[in-house]
């Protein structure tokens, strides 16, 4: 696991059991139904180790953005560990991409209140001038989707 820096700690409760919130959240595509991000593709695996997905993302500012992430650690019913490596370019210019380090994203599953303590930490590897200035539009977006996992799971929103 690469060594990051707390950037973002966000949580919702869902009002499902743990096994059912974990089970969901295995699969990439879940994660990020009706995001802003699209998953162009993904390969989930059995024990969850080694799944990864691509994500591509029309930034609201003059960039374009693809992810690429792979999960490296899954401890059933408690924990999902990936690392995103995010490439971002100009707009209307062609592609070579500028990669940076891979942001980690810790995905916890806890039982709250008869369902589940849904939570998610963002490591990055160093906070920079361009982490600080998109850190609230990533807080907003990683809170919508955490807020629109927890719709889907508990059946609040359209299939």
């Amino acid at each position: 696991m690469t060594a990051t820096q707390p950037y973002i700690d966000l949580a919702v409760h869902v009002d499902a059991p743990v096994h059912r919130v974990f089970e969901y959240c295995r699969d990439p595509r879940n994660l990020h139904a009706g995001d802003p991000i699209e998953v162009v593709d993904a390969h989930v695996t059995e024990e969850g180790v080694g799944t990864t997905a691509e994500l591509t993302y029309d930034a609201p500012f003059p960039f374009d953005e693809d992810v690429e992430f792979t999960f490296t650690e899954v401890v059933p019913d408690e924990r999902i560990v990936f690392d995103a490596v995010p490439t971002m370019w100009m707009r209307g210019h062609h592609r070579p991409h500028h990669e940076f380090p891979p942001d980690t994203f810790t995905w916890t599953f806890e039982p709250e209140n008869r369902g589940t303590r849904l939570g998610v930490h963002v490591g990055v590897p160093e906070v920079t001038l361009g982490y600080r200035l998109g850190r609230k539009s990533m807080e907003k977006r990683v809170q919508a989707r955490l807020d629109r996992i927890a719709a889907h799971i508990e059946g609040r929103a359209a299939a």
